[in-house]
């Protein structure tokens, strides 16, 4: 079968190279449309839920909220694992599917049980939501809106900062190809807050019950049907939405001997902040964080560029004395880590066409042996684009693990073509090149396909793998298997056109490389021919010694990147104040700044 294949591809010689101009055209679209991420996205197929009910406290919201989402979840198909945390006013229930399971349609059939467990909960203790559908890699790009100059614009409060970040900021960055939501973090949320004086509702008979009423119904907005006026037709509309302080102070709240009396009177109506639970500083300020969070399966680079798109027309919405300052991005880890493996390809490449060049001697067949290298690594960007894998440091190392092996058949089928020339040629015989070729892919495809099928049945264990370490070491194997197949592909079709296409029948010899190390191996070879037990326990000493290193050796699940970033965290007692936090920051943000390498700190 393997000699028929070959013999086919130097029958139709044109429509072979045809056929992998073809496949290389295909592959640079793959290598420029497959998804970039620094690292495979180990993130299991889950949907959060959070359900907020301010002011409950923590046993409450476990009872009252947790408890009832967890047990409506339970029943749902394909669920592994339900965890949940239940804090001062927040629950948090992860629902854990299996790795086969379609996140678009775990999400629907979680939409579909909340609408049931909505019932359960009691009125007025919130209502749950799904959270947004993005993995433990979303976090791809975040900034800070803050002041652009702490004394000249100090009329713009941190509650101005929020309110322009969730209105404005938010609304356009979420309309970015890619981006699922963006969060908000830090300022405080802009409130109208009624201070109501109990002495007040003693003396007009009301209750906090009649007030909370009065201010729900008299914020609202109602439709009239229409009314005919001669030919035209007016809608009729009820306008009722409170727009500043004067309106809500104006409401009616009751009527006593045909005098009003108004919200105003009972209560004090300001402006102020609702109670916060965090915040953030830069740089020793207080400021609002924006996380833009990409979706699940999106090409985190191209999201990103997408959302920096946007920041321009935010920049030109916002107001003189706001500015909007990047703070993490997640292209630099991405273009750090996809370069270092990238860099290994090219340098792994280089010293693979250079060993071949000074060990077969021969420029020709070093170039058809070379070109087997970049077309099997383009097969296999093309079977990523199809299985959905991305280029990461995970992927892209198993193309820098396989270099060497991707050329093993190649130099096989080449050195034995050129040999069975170099021997017609000095018997005196014609060489047809074509027939040599093949001659030589009898011998040698056999061999040829069985070892490269012994290289990927090696990696065959890792496919075994579940889980986290499946999701990390499966794109790796996956990798090279794909280019390994590619490369027996390309010995047994392109590379035998190649050469009959190329190689000229010259005289065989050895290259002044390999007589220098033949001169040196064949007496150690002989030596150990005759020294076959020394050298057997040598051997066996020298593998036992290594399997004794073994536990030394330092282990780690994360290779270390060199980021350019340091996080720090401070731990303090749990009852510390908000205030008291925020100063413990500003003042290590303050010190840090001191020292010249460091530009920001967050």
């Amino acid at each position: 079968m393997l000699e028929k294949l070959v013999e086919s591809a130097l029958r139709y010689k044109f429509l072979v190279l045809i056929a992998f101009a073809v496949v290389a055209f295909l592959g640079w679209r793959a290598v420029i449309t497959v998804p970039v991420d620094a690292f495979p996205d180990v993130t299991p197929t889950q949907v959060n839920i959070y359900t907020e009910s301010p002011g409950l406290a923590a046993e409450d919201v476990e009872q009252l909220l947790t408890f009832p989402i967890e047990s409506g979840m339970a029943g749902l198909p394909s669920v592994e694992e339900i965890r949940s945390v239940s804090l001062f006013g927040l629950s948090y229930v992860a629902v854990y599917f299996s790795d086969d399971m379609d996140i678009y349609f775990a999400r629907r059939l979680v939409m579909e049980r909340l609408q049931e467990v909505a019932d359960r909960i009691p009125e007025g203790y919130g209502t749950p939501e799904m959270g947004p559908n993005t993995s433990g890699l979303g976090q791809v790009f975040w900034y800070t809106l803050e002041r652009a100059d702490e004394q000249l614009n100090a009329a713009i409060t941190d509650a101005d900062l929020r309110t322009i970040h969730d209105w404005n900021v938010r609304l356009i960055l979420r309309t970015a190809p890619g981006v699922d939501d963006v969060m908000s973090w830090g300022g405080q949320e802009k409130q109208y807050q009624v201070v109501i004086d109990p002495l007040q509702l003693i003396k007009y008979d009301l209750s906090y019950t009649d007030i909370m009423k009065i201010i729900e119904a008299n914020n609202r907005q109602v439709g009239g049907q229409y009314i005919n006026q001669g030919s035209e037709q007016f809608l009729v509309r009820g306008l009722g939405l409170v727009e500043d302080l004067h309106d809500l102070g104006g409401m009616v709240v009751k009527v006593e001997d045909g005098t009003p009396v108004f919200l105003r009177d009972v209560a004090e109506i300001a402006e102020g902040a609702g109670l916060r639970f965090g915040a953030v500083t830069r740089d020793g300020k207080e400021v609002v964080l924006g996380m833009a969070l990409s979706r699940i399966g999106e090409n985190a680079a191209n999201v990103v560029e997408a959302v920096k798109e946007k920041t321009s027309i935010v920049e030109d919405s916002l107001p003189d004395g706001v500015k909007l300052r990047p703070v993490y991005d997640r292209t630099e880890l991405v273009d750090k880590a996809v370069w270092t493996a990238v860099k290994a390809l090219i340098e792994g490449s280089l010293l693979v066409a250079l060993v071949l060049f000074l060990f077969l001697g021969e420029l020709r067949s070093s170039l058809v042996v070379i070109s087997a290298l970049p077309l099997a690594m383009l097969i296999a960007f093309i079977f990523m684009g199809q299985t959905g894998l991305s280029a990461n440091l995970m992927s892209l190392a198993g193309l820098a693990v396989g270099i060497g092996m991707m050329v093993d058949g190649a130099v096989v089928m080449v050195e034995n073509a050129f040999r069975i020339m170099a021997e017609r040629k000095a018997s005196g015989e014609e060489v047809n090149r074509t027939q040599a070729v093949l001659a030589a892919a009898r011998e040698v495809a056999n061999p040829i396909a069985f070892a490269i099928l012994i290289i990927i049945v090696v990696f065959i264990p890792l496919f075994a793998l579940e889980g986290l370490e499946g999701k990390l070491f499966k794109p790796m194997a996956l990798n090279i298997s794909f280019a390994m197949a590619g490369s027996l592909v390309l010995t047994l079709t392109l590379i035998p056109v190649l050469a009959a296409l190329i190689l000229k029948p010259k005289e065989e010899r050895d290259t002044w490389l390999v007589r220098v190390i033949k001169n040196r191996y064949l007496p150690f070879l002989t030596w150990s021919l005759d020294n076959k037990k020394p050298v057997v326990a040598t051997a066996g000493a020298l593998l036992l010694f290594s399997l004794a290193l073994f536990p030394f050796l330092g282990k780690e699940f994360m290779p270390q990147l060199q980021e350019g970033s340091i996080m720090w965290r401070v731990t303090s007692i749990p009852s510390t104040s908000l205030e008291q936090s925020i100063q413990v920051s500003k003042d290590i943000e303050n010190a840090l700044t001191q020292f010249p390498e460091v530009s920001t700190t967050v």
